[in-house]
């Protein structure tokens, strides 16, 4: 395992939720689809492996793609990488099947989704050393475009940018509180699309880790187009990150 950076001796996990089905990409395996040369999940892999604030990590997918992901991660050669867990129907349930799979000693928990493929390692240690001030820290680039609120396929209202972020992962918290944050969401039946949102539902602080646009989350396929540009573009296989 890579020294630590910041100095920091808390246990950290990554849990990688890849459980999806696709559905709006059109493909039901899409992180294991090429980009950069490589299946776009294993760029995620490797990110993990270098975050030196990383001590192992939890690989979630669906059942259907269970058994490629067992097979990539046992040809890999990423020892961080402790167990390929089945998710559930939704992502917070994917998020409980990981957690159960980490250490009871773990300290703090970074959650990633599987199919950012640009997340630098130093993103992720600088998200786990916020959590550890913090309690709760996210990954988030600032809004640019201009923001319109519509109605059928009409605009009805422009919404100002200012103080508006685009939520990304990594987002680390504190294991205490993301195991309630987790229970309280089951508990109330709420359906979220990031852990954020339930700490923000129960008041608890949120930092903010300053990304860029180019974390690009693979969601439609003009993403992957877009994922494999900025990975020709790059003098590396990841995108350089300033803390």
């Amino acid at each position: 395992m890579p020294p630590r950076e910041h100095g920091t001796e808390a246990l950290a996990f990554a849990v990688i939720v890849a459980a999806g089905k696709g559905e709006r990409f059109g493909s039901p395996d899409k992180v294991f689809l090429p980009v950069g040369g490589r299946p776009l999940i294993a760029h995620v892999l490797d990110a993990v492996e270098q975050a030196r604030s990383i001590d192992g990590a939890i690989l979630v997918v669906g059942d259907h793609t269970r058994g490629t992901a067992i097979d990539l991660v046992a040809k890999g050669g990423w020892p961080k990488v402790r167990s390929v867990a089945s998710g559930g129907a939704r992502r917070q349930d994917s998020v409980a099947a990981g957690l159960g799979e980490v250490p009871p000693s773990t300290e703090i928990v970074v959650i990633h989704d599987g199919a950012r493929p640009l997340a630098a390692p130093a993103l992720f240690d600088a998200c786990v050393e916020s959590a550890l001030r913090n309690g709760a820290a996210i990954a988030a680039a600032p809004v640019t475009d201009t923001l319109k609120r519509i109605s059928g396929n009409h605009i009805v209202e422009t919404i100002p940018r200012a103080h508006l972020w685009a939520a990304q992962t990594p987002q680390a918290f504190r294991a205490d509180l993301l195991k309630q944050a987790i229970e309280t969401a089951t508990h109330e039946g709420l359906d979220v699309t990031d852990e954020a949102s339930i700490f923000e539902a129960m008041g608890l602080p949120v930092a903010i880790v300053p990304s860029t646009a180019a974390n690009i989350k693979v969601t439609h396929q003009d993403d992957l187009w877009i994922a494999e540009a900025l990975f020709a573009h790059r003098p590396g296989s990841l995108p350089e990150f300033e803390p």
